[in-house]
């Protein structure tokens, strides 16, 4: 059975006394939780909502206190709430009924009650209890005020059992024990989200996998930095770039801006070569490409025989 409807069960068992001096009545659930009406309130700080509680506050029909007194209107108290304590992050309050709240309550006019608190708007955090109003519409889940029977209702033994209570259990002890255990769940699932890898993946393959990923990237730089050395070399071989200039182009394609601009520059700077332009016819004998130079060849869009005669009038140059 789920926690939610442990908690429903047990505030419908729960038999409360309307002629006693004074009981105790769940005010503020505990942590998040929503309204019938949809609105939804956050109870992070339960003790904090304690130390506000500096003087009694009035337990009226209908929340006259917030609807009625601001227009000038009586707004008359059935009870007042004396006290208030955290129990397992539930505020509860203890009512002090007088002689119109129990008259109500006896003769089954109101059945249930709904507490009032300041909150946020913004953030639906609740800092403070105001208030408790009797109604039949509670937007809160709440026990019934009224008794059914002269004799207490005990809580069915499965129920009991089920939270490790005693069979004189009653039902007030119960909410706190599921309200313990929906605590507890909570701790649970936020450990099972930091979930540390160390315990679930053996450290030889976690390792394995390390230096995979190593290995790649280092051919990955390998591959990178042999580009760029034939992309400048493509510069130096077509007469464009000065042998001497070759490690400063290098270092200026060390990045993909600089590749992209060095290539801008290929595209428009002049042949400074002498001869560099004039073809040479290719013979039967004539050197092959190495594989960096074919590769310059595809990318910047000349034949073979062009590039070889290129470079042959660039070592004529140079004699």
């Amino acid at each position: 059975m789920q926690v939610k409807a442990l908690t429903a069960l047990c505030f419908n068992m729960m038999a409360l006394e309307a002629n006693a001096p004074g009981i105790w009545l769940p005010m503020i659930p505990a942590g998040t939780f929503q309204g019938v009406d949809g609105r939804s309130w956050m109870n992070p700080n339960p003790d904090g909502i304690i130390a506000a509680f500096t003087k009694k506050r009035p337990f009226d029909v209908e929340h006259a206190t917030h609807i009625k007194a601001p227009k000038g209107e009586e707004a008359p108290a059935s009870g007042w709430i004396t006290q208030v304590e955290n129990r397992a992050g539930e505020i509860w309050g203890f009512v002090e009924w007088n002689a119109e709240g129990r008259e109500l309550i006896e003769e089954k006019k109101y059945a249930f009650y709904s507490p009032a608190f300041a909150h946020d708007p913004d953030t639906g955090v609740i800092y403070s209890l105001e208030s408790a109003g009797l109604t039949n519409s509670p937007n809160l889940n709440v026990p019934a005020l009224n008794r059914q029977e002269d004799d207490p209702m005990k809580l069915p033994k499965l129920l009991t059992d089920l939270l490790g209570l005693g069979e004189d259990a009653t039902a007030e002890q119960a909410v706190v024990a599921i309200n313990a255990i929906k605590q507890d769940k909570e701790i649970a699932l936020n450990s099972a989200k930091q979930v540390d890898l160390n315990l679930y993946v053996p450290t030889n393959t976690y390792q394995l996998a390390l230096n995979r990923a190593e290995s790649a990237e280092a051919k990955l730089g390998e591959i990178a930095k042999a580009e760029i050395e034939a992309l400048v070399q493509s510069g130096v071989d077509a007469g464009k770039v000065a042998p001497k200039d070759k490690e400063m182009y290098l270092g200026l394609c060390s990045t993909q801006a600089g590749i992209e601009q060095f290539k801008g520059f290929l595209g428009t700077a002049p042949v400074i070569a002498t001869n560099a332009q004039k073809k040479v016819p290719a013979s039967k004998d004539a050197p092959e490409l190495a594989e960096h130079e074919l590769s310059l060849c595809r990318k910047m869009g000349i034949s073979k025989e062009e590039f070889l005669a290129a470079k042959q009038q660039m070592n004529v140059g140079a004699e």
